[in-house]
């Protein structure tokens, strides 16, 4: 029983680590892609019109495979950066981490 109890946090440690890597790779990528129209920290009145990531992260029903899926759609009003799946993903688990 104790070996199952250490596995489990041992993997639990795994994936913790795993997300806060993505994120971190999905912060660059947003630092890299979004950041000339969106503000990717606080909220600022910079980007009059344009929602910050905080406010996409607010929305009551949005979660990460919504955004992810959404990253990944041609769009008229925002560039379409050559993103794959992963990176998608990861700018959404970046998005997301603002949730309050």
């Amino acid at each position: 029983m104790k070996f199952r109890f250490a596995v489990a946090l041992g993997l639990f440690g795994v994936i913790h680590a795993t997300f806060a890597q993505n994120a971190e790779h999905g912060q660059r990528l947003s630092e890299r892609w979004c950041s000339e129209c969106h503000a990717i920290g606080p909220a600022s009145d910079k980007f009059r019109g344009i929602p910050s990531f905080a406010a996409i992260a607010a929305r009551e029903t949005i979660n990460a495979d919504m955004i992810a899926s959404f990253l990944l759609l041609p769009h008229a009003t925002m560039p379409n950066p050559p993103l794959s799946g992963k990176d998608a993903h990861d700018i959404a688990l970046f998005i997301m981490e603002m949730k309050k």
